[in-house]
């Protein structure tokens, strides 16, 4: 028997070591765990080769041959088990492997600071675990006590994998390590049992493990356990029928005088015949029993594609498609959900097409992504135009350089397989199903027959697409006549507004170029006749200066206006109050407001702090505004004006001013509320025009609150007005709203300083 094991051993160590070249020389092939399988081997050859060290033999004059293959065994259960984590838990491997690493040292640093501290490490092979209990040594039993915390924090984290697995294929994967780390931690504990037999049979089992190990990094879908399992008790249940129909039909045939002529053959044949005639339909009727049990009833793919097909055939909108596929995929693949992703490909630089995943079922939303034009999910689906599962996503070599981002996106749909839907060798969609409601994995012909379906689909999508463009279309065309319409009629009214400016424009200008040429020719018939005196003088001058003024006035406003068009008002922007800015605009109006018989007060100016603007723009700006409410407030009417302090309303923005015009006149009808604002404009009829600067409904030629909203905008402001409505009797009246920021943005229009304050400034 010692020569079966040495035996055994030395074909043992050359296994380990063809297996490491293997690996070695294949590394590209081999996993993330390149590494960890690589030591995992190694360790398992030296545990393998020290069994050859002599039986006398002491390494550091305390350890022996047993102690050797101890510490060679420990170490490879470390790096298997680092091995496992690294593949198990993908997400964090590196936080779960330092923590079996940092519990590996502890194991092994202990064996080693025990076994200084026993007398003597020189165990014989034949008395390895019964000395451990019989002599109490501390090498021995910290040895064992370490190899069963290091199994069972190993399977924690195994059955952990396995419970929160998402994947039946990441499942199933859970429970093949499982299972290959039952394996090796059995054939550890032979491997150090004592028996030459255990011993023997624990070389062989730490080989099948280690081989376990390598087929699992060089395949990522390892074999199906369950399905194994199911296989494995299917055909236990049958060969047990099968023995137990035979053992009846021997029974019976033993104890039938059965004679060796033509009668007794003829005999053997019926029963024969007999027991075929019952076993064929008594198996039937086991497949029935045993297979809905095992496995779960199988799925046609005939009737399913053919399913499919009749109820996508008939979807011409796209809704109806995508409810249409899905209820039919959930029903027919039994998945518990499935979607559909429609493909966007705008032909961008950056090389990627937008995918908007429309889920049909419970979850019924809308999200989008993005996949890249040269990476690996692209090329599957598009251009070999073969299905895909989650699952190669996450375990196929051919994936693992997938963009992160890419990765995140498909593992947040909770999908488990994707089929490419083409039309004319293009990817217009691909459809997709989640996992399966019996849990098991998409084997090779549940993703051929996904695709059947997707391709089934290609034309559908095609022309439900077509329609949802063509429905699209229509409507931006009746948005667009809608546009042009309401563009239509605004020029209308704008054209209107420019014939009504001609009107009131030349009659403004022409009173005061009238009272110009009047007095002028007064002054000169009296001049002539020699009447002039002083008195004379200085009233028609007065009246001339008037006139100039009004005229002036009305150029300035048309040339202000003119800037505005072109950007081209420039501001000078210095500290001041707006307690400052609103007086200075309202003191020159004291006398006209007196005539009028107006009240005007102003609430919340004082206190407020500076701000940056151009006073004499700004003082314009609100003399407007005030203007306008005299003009079309009444006789005895109020004017009110409000100012308060607007705190910044995130970080980083800065605190605004507000202040609030209120009139009772005869309000602003609401479709006006906008283009009171545009040149030009009058919110009335131009019939109603008085020449009167400050008189009711004297309104001039519908330049000012043009200015006021160009100059507040400039300082980076914003003005509007809200009204109830326009009506002449019962005067509802309207508030004017003026936002200024404290200091203005830098898109305000600011101008250089003259040379002169340049050279102040530098100096």
């Amino acid at each position: 028997m010692t020569s079966l094991l040495s035996a055994v051993t030395a074909a043992s160590v050359v296994l380990h070591a063809l297996i490491l070249v293997y690996v070695l020389a294949r590394r590209k092939l081999v996993r993330t765990g390149y590494l960890w399988l690589s030591l995992t081997v190694l360790f398992s050859l030296l545990s393998a080769a020290a069994f050859f060290l002599p039986q006398e033999a002491l390494i550091a004059g305390r350890f022996g041959r047993s102690a050797a293959i101890m510490f060679a065994l420990a170490a490879m259960v470390i790096a298997f088990g680092a091995l496992v984590i690294t593949d198990m838990r993908r997400q964090s491997p590196e936080r779960w492997r330092r923590l079996w690493l940092a519990l590996g040292v502890l194991w092994f640093a202990g064996l080693v600071v025990t076994g200084f501290l026993s007398e003597t490490i020189s165990i014989a092979q034949g008395e390895w675990l019964v000395q451990a209990f019989a002599t109490r040594n501390p090498f021995s039993l910290f040895a064992l006590a370490g190899l069963v915390v290091m199994s069972a924090a190993l399977l924690a984290v195994a059955f952990y994998s396995f419970y929160i697995a998402l994947l039946p294929e990441v499942a199933n994967r859970s429970l093949f390590w499982i299972i290959t780390i039952a394996v090796i931690l059995i054939g550890v504990v032979l491997a150090i049992s004592g028996s030459t037999t255990l011993t023997l049979l624990g070389r062989v089992i730490l080989l099948v493990g280690v081989l376990g190990a390598l087929y699992a990094q060089v395949s990522h879908r390892v074999f199906d356990i369950r399905s194994s399992l199911s296989l494995g008790m299917r055909t236990a249940l049958l060969v047990t029928l099968t023995a137990l129909i035979v053992f009846g039909v021997l029974q019976v045939v033993s104890r039938a005088p059965v004679q060796q002529d033509a009668e007794g053959n003829l005999l053997l044949a019926l029963l024969a015949l007999a027991v075929a005639i019952v076993y064929v339909p008594v198996r039937q009727i086991a497949d029935i029993l045993v297979q809905p049990l095992l496995r779960g009833s199988s799925i046609s793919p005939t009737v399913a594609a053919r399913k499919y097909s009749q109820k996508v055939s008939g979807a011409v909108e796209l809704d109806q498609l995508v409810k249409m596929a899905t209820e039919t995929l959930n029903e027919s693949l039994r998945v518990r959900r499935s979607g559909l992703m429609l493909v966007n490909d705008t032909g961008g630089e950056d090389g990627k097409i937008e995918l908007i995943i429309i889920v049909g079922g419970a979850f019924n939303e809308t999200t989008r992504g993005y996949i890249a034009k040269n990476g690996s999910v692209y090329r599957q689906l598009a251009v070999e135009q073969s299905p895909l599962s989650q699952f190669d996503l996450e375990f196929s070599p051919q994936h693992a350089n997938l963009d992160a981002q890419e990765r995140q996106f498909f593992a947040n749909l909770q999908m488990s397989a994707f089929a490419p839907i083409i039309v004319e060798n293009t990817l217009i969609g691909i459809l997709a199903c989640g996992p399966k409601l019996n849990d098991a994995p998409f084997y090779a012909r549940d993703l051929e027959l996904l695709a059947t379906m997707a391709n089934q689909t290609g034309v559908a999508l095609r022309n439900a697409r077509l329609v949802a463009d063509l429905r699209h279309l229509n409507r931006s065309m009746q948005s667009l006549n809608r546009g042009l319409e309401e563009a239509n009629e605004q020029l209308e009214r704008l054209d209107s507004v420019k014939t009504e400016f001609v009107t009131i424009a030349s009659h403004e200008l022409r009173t005061p170029l009238a009272q110009i040429r009047g007095y002028t020719d007064i002054v000169d018939a009296l001049n002539q006749q020699g009447m002039l005196n002083q008195d004379q003088t200085s009233g028609l001058v007065s009246n001339l200066r008037k006139a100039a003024e009004r005229m002036e006035e009305l150029i300035t406003a048309m040339l202000d206006v003119s800037q505005l068009d072109v950007n081209a008002m420039d501001l000078r922007f210095t500290q001041t109050t707006p307690e400052a800015v609103v007086r200075m605009a309202i003191e020159p109006l004291t006398d006209v407001i007196k005539q009028r018989k107006l009240t005007l007060s102003a609430r919340g100016l004082r206190g407020l702090p500076a701000i940056e603007a151009d006073l004499q723009r700004l003082v314009q700006a609100f003399r407007n505004v005030v203007v306008n409410a005299i003009k079309f407030t009444p006789d005895g009417g109020r004017i009110d004006i409000n100012a308060s302090l607007q705190p910044a309303e995130k970080p980083g923005d800065v605190d605004h001013i507000l202040i609030a015009i209120s009139d009772t006149g005869v309000g602003v009808a609401r479709e006006n509320l906008e283009l009171i604002f545009q040149k030009f404009y009058r919110a009335y009829d131009p019939g109603l025009h008085s020449t009167g600067a400050y008189k009711f409904m004297g309104a001039g030629p519908g330049l000012g609150l043009t200015i006021a909203k160009g100059v507040i905008e400039g300082h980076g402001g914003r003005i509007w007005v809200e009204s109830p409505g326009h009506n002449l009797q019962t005067c509802p009246g309207s508030t004017f709203y003026i936002l200024l920021p404290i200091q203005p943005p830098e898109h305000a229009r600011r101008v250089l300083p003259f040379d002169g304050e340049a050279e102040k400034t530098s100096a």
